[in-house]
């Protein structure tokens, strides 16, 4: 099985070895532990969950349950909406072991709603496929053809 970010609604970014990963229709946001993490990263990055399992199983002190910490992360994400299946992906896998074993080999991925508000009111989501962000002028008290004209001399 392979996993993808769902571009649709979510956009992450990965600072400092730990991953957020933003719902942009709810402003409710994710973060993941540098374990979590890891294997984010090799998810979205075309390995198999076979082979990031495995190679989880492989590290030195990995605990028996690995498999069901691995299985119960990768149902959460999927839960959050984070991951979506994906096509077939032929990266390897590779996990640090000082990571995991920072981690105790845990594997989280914690809801965080603190923000929503912030996020949601971010001009971010006034973003048009066709134009781009382009606040709505009017809004500052120009009529459109004030604003057109102070545009003209912006440009000269």
């Amino acid at each position: 099985m392979n996993y993808v970010l769902n571009e649709e609604k979510m956009f992450a970014d990965v600072t400092d070895g730990i991953a957020i990963i933003i719902n942009s229709e709810t402003g409710i946001y994710y973060g993941l532990n540098g374990l979590g993490t890891a294997v984010y990263e090799n998810l979205v990055n075309g390995a198999s969950s076979e082979k990031v399992l495995a190679v989880l199983k492989a590290l030195a002190g990995a605990p028996a349950d690995i498999e069901t910490r691995y299985n119960d992360f990768i149902k959460s994400m999927v839960g959050y909406d984070l991951l979506l299946e994906g096509s077939e992906g032929s990266a390897d896998a590779n996990i640090d072991v000082n990571i995991a074993a920072e981690d105790n080999f845990e594997l989280s991925v914690q809801e965080y709603n603190d923000a929503q508000e912030l996020l949601l009111a971010d001009p971010i989501h006034e973003v048009k496929e066709e134009t781009g962000w382009t606040p709505e002028k009017d809004s500052i008290g120009y009529t459109k053809e004030e604003t057109a004209k102070r545009e003209e001399k912006m440009e000269v």
